[in-house]
Order: C-alpha cells, then sequence, then structure tokens
C-alpha cells in the first residue's frame, strides 16, 4: 500500500490506479497512462472540441461538465449510480458505448491525468476505484463523441458532436 500523505491530493488517484493495474493485472497495452509529454495536446484537443473555450478560455477539467458547448451536442444517454450501484452503473456505461469493443479511448480525470486503453480494462479499473474517483471523461480518439461522469450529480452522461 502506498503511503499517500506524502503525495498532493491529485497523486492519490493516479497511484489508486496504479494499484489496481497491478493486482488485477490488466495487460498494459490494453490501459495505460498516457505520454506525459502529450497530455496538454489531449486536454486542449477534448476541451476545444467540446467546451464553450470563448466563454470559458481558461482549460480545466475540474467541473468542465459545467462548460460543454450545450448547441452543438447531442445528449444520447444519461445514467445514474443510483439507479444501479457502482458496479451495474459502469457496466451499463460501458454496454451503452456508441462504437465497437476493439477501439481504444482516452480516459481523462479531473485531476489532470490521461490515459488510453480499451473499453473492457477502463471499466475494469474504474470498478476498482475507491472513492478517489472525481469526474472523469471517457473520449473517442476521433473527439466525436465522449461519457461524463460528474461525481457531485453521481451521474454519467453520453455526448455526440
Amino acid at each position: 500500500m502506498i503511503d499517500r500523505r506524502r503525495k498532493p491530493y491529485k497523486y492519490w488517484i493516479r497511484d489508486e490506479f496504479e494499484e489496481i493495474i497491478k493486482e488485477k493485472n490488466v495487460n498494459r497495452s490494453h490501459f495505460y497512462e498516457y505520454s506525459k509529454f502529450s497530455y496538454n495536446s489531449i486536454i486542449k484537443k477534448f476541451y476545444y472540441s467540446f467546451a464553450d473555450y470563448k466563454k470559458y478560455p481558461q482549460i480545466s477539467l475540474s467541473y468542465c461538465w459545467l462548460h460543454f458547448r450545450e448547441n452543438d451536442l447531442t445528449m444520447l444517454n444519461r445514467f445514474l449510480v443510483g439507479n444501479y450501484g457502482w458496479t451495474s452503473f459502469l457496466e451499463e456505461l460501458h454496454a451503452s458505448m456508441p462504437v465497437t469493443i476493439d477501439n481504444k479511448f482516452y480516459l481523462l480525470l479531473s485531476q489532470g491525468w490521461v490515459y488510453e486503453g480499451y473499453a473492457d480494462a477502463i471499466f475494469s479499473v474504474l470498478k476498482e476505484t475507491d472513492g478517489l474517483l472525481e469526474d472523469f471523461y471517457i473520449v473517442s480518439r476521433n473527439f466525436d463523441w465522449f461519457i461524463s461522469y460528474c461525481e457531485d450529480g453521481e451521474c454519467a452522461v453520453i455526448y455526440q458532436r
């Protein structure tokens, strides 16, 4: 177990993901932390693709769901954690993704971490998190649709451009 008290809070979820990957023997080619040198480009592309950057010019993933461009996005589906429980909620999200299972996606965490991987591996890791997970976004690599999870509202929405 990693002693989290010595690290800033934003690192705790990253450490938790690493622990889960090791404990669950997740294939590193199926789910991995994206290159730190490219984090910024992925976050910018996400933000400029879906957020109202003219009204909210400061790029931030924390509460980003409050800044989405309402007129340019179509809500495909909405899920409430309370209707399912965490594991079933994630299974419903996974089953509702608008693409085939063999595609890779980006997972952006509100703390600023960026991951890449296949849906099965992403959801396998998400199911094991223990409360450190805040808002997250699962984004197609074409940036044409995404899932937005809001911890405060305990809900997720699938949007498409």
